[in-house]
């Protein structure tokens, strides 16, 4: 119905969240329409409008039809809104109190809540205050009793999810498990084929939208109606890089679940935050993967060592697998419109933007890549022909690598275990001092604050570090892989961003023998194999 100018309505407001079926409560939208609608007509108010958010939690005030009433309020073409009871409008008591001690009043707007008594027109007293801190304390204690339904399907390692990562389905047998999308899972294989073929998210994403694949948020727009906040109608190929990024990030495509990844750190907050790794649950072969292990991990070592190209557009194949081996930055390349390729280097990035903290460790791109080339040459050739004597060096190489790393790991953990020991002893003699009138309150309570702050970073870290040491995992040497991809180039010729990215992991350059100046000098390379380390 249409309102003329000099009319005013009566909103009319239902509200159901998934909390609110949960809990059970006889709120359904049907139940509130009908009581809602019998009383404005019983009462006589005019011109109603019902107002709908059906699913929307009372916490947030981010909701649609809400937004629509509000508008209208504001525009002064609401002289009533009405609603079942109080809770319906919200369970934000701060929120709530502004809307009727200031908004309402400032438009002039009567508000009621039938089941609760609430009538602005009779004014407001303290009860509804009170009844306002009730709905925040059922919201609250909803939240965390959907939380703990919610974590313990996580725990089981049930998806949690409310919707199948691209490229996924649910399972129509069982709405938990994926199955592959026959429309959608190739596309994300050849996503991860070209990422893992040196190509970025940005120029995958231009291949994409000129062969015209939907993209994700149009797909689901199209087979299931799902609208997302993202999706637009008008360009439905238009692929970006970060979907492209986050596609290529999901572990999902590998067969695994991940639960928890983000977190809300209020009730009164829909916004998801990233948690940290050791809170974020992982269940591996959970369903059928789309993407191949090897392929998986290559398209993990392109993304860490992926660089931004230099201001005149090019970037080596070597780019982001390179590292001082004296600092630990990574190498920049560099190149000027004045030289020509054979110029061409790289250089300590921490050496490059300050001179004072390291020295140059620079090499010549085309040397590098010649030196790359050779090594993947010759432990090609040494595995095909030579492995038994191959493989008994690396296990050994191997294994007495693992030695030092884990000897380093316990040193460091027992260095931070006696510091807590002694972070106990120092929190012990504080609370005597203060006992005896040596130190004051706040004298007191600023070291306290050091001690658990200092003290809550330790037994993080050693927590950390005694899982690292209990669940270590051979991750230098896979020997049976590195023979796949052995196999798999039989005819090496030259160095391609493909071939580099499967057999490289991490290149450090030491610095020169001698001056910069002189011709002649020795600059070792150490280069880093895949699945294997240093061979």
């Amino acid at each position: 119905m249409e309102l003329r100018s000099n009319q005013t309505m009566t909103a009319l407001y239902c509200r159901l969240s998934q909390e609110d079926e949960l809990t059970g409560e006889s709120n359904s939208i049907h139940n509130q329409k009908q009581i809602l609608q019998e009383y404005a007509e019983r009462n006589g108010f005019q011109n109603p409008r019902f107002f709908v958010d059906d699913g929307y939690s009372g916490v947030t005030f981010d909701r649609p039809a809400y937004l629509e009433m509000m508008t209208e309020v504001e525009a002064g073409r609401v002289s009533t809104i009405i609603v079942k009871d109080h809770s319906r409008l919200g369970r934000n008591r701060l929120v709530v109190g502004i809307l009727l001690e200031e908004t309402f009043a400032q438009y002039h707007v009567r508000y009621i809540a039938i089941n609760d008594g609430v009538d602005t027109i009779n004014g407001i007293d303290d009860s509804i205050a009170v009844r306002d801190l009730f709905n925040e304390w059922h919201a609250r204690d909803t939240s965390k009793k959907v939380k703990a339904v919610i974590m313990a399907a996580a725990r089981r390692g049930e998806r949690i999810g409310t919707s199948a990562p691209y490229g996924y389905k649910k399972d129509e047998g069982n709405s938990k498990h994926l199955i592959p999308d026959e429309q959608t899972a190739p596309v994300v294989s050849n996503i991860f084929e070209l990422c893992a073929g040196g190509l970025g998210p940005n120029k995958i994403a231009r291949i994409l939208t000129q062969e015209q694949v939907l993209t994700p948020t149009a797909y689901a727009y199209r087979t299931r109606g799902v609208r997302h906040s993202a999706l637009n109608l008008d360009r439905p190929y238009a692929w970006s890089g970060s979907t492209v990024a986050g596609i290529l990030e999901h572990e999902e495509y590998i067969g695994n679940t991940i639960n928890c990844r983000t977190y809300t750190p209020s009730f009164k907050s829909k916004k998801s935050r990233l948690n940290p790794p050791d809170k974020i649950l992982r269940f591996e072969g959970t369903h059928e993967p789309l993407i191949d292990l090897d392929t998986w991990e290559i398209v993990q070592r392109v993304r860490q060592g992926k660089r931004r190209p230099t201001k005149l557009g090019q970037q080596d194949v070597l780019s982001g697998l390179v590292y001082c081996k004296d600092c630990g930055s990574r190498h920049y390349f560099c190149r000027c419109g004045s030289w020509d390729e054979s110029q061409y280097t790289f250089v300590c990035g921490k050496y490059h933007c300050h001179k004072e903290e390291c020295t140059p460790h620079t090499i010549k791109a085309a040397a590098l890549r010649q030196i790359v080339l050779s090594e993947i040459q010759r432990v090609s050739a040494e595995a095909r022909e030579h492995w038994d004597e191959l493989f008994q060096r690396l296990t050994s190489s191997h294994q007495s690598r693992a030695k030092k790393e884990l000897a380093a790991k316990q040193r460091e953990l027992d260095k931070g275990e006696r510091r807590l020991k002694d972070l106990e002893t120092l929190f012990c003699r504080s609370f005597e001092e203060l006992a005896l009138g040596h130190l004051s309150d706040g004298q007191f309570q600023t070291l306290v604050k050091g001690y658990e702050q200092e003290k809550a970073e330790l037994e993080a870290k050693a927590e950390t570090l005694r899982n690292e040491i209990a669940n270590r995992q051979d991750t230098l040497l896979n020997a049976d892989r590195f023979h796949r991809l052995v196999d798999k180039y039989t005819d090496i010729t030259e160095l391609t961003p493909e071939l580099v990215r499967e057999f490289i992991q991490r290149i450090e350059i030491h610095e020169r023998s001698g001056r910069y100046k002189k011709k002649h000098y020795t600059q070792q390379v150490d280069i880093y194999f895949s699945f294997i380390g240093q061979a």
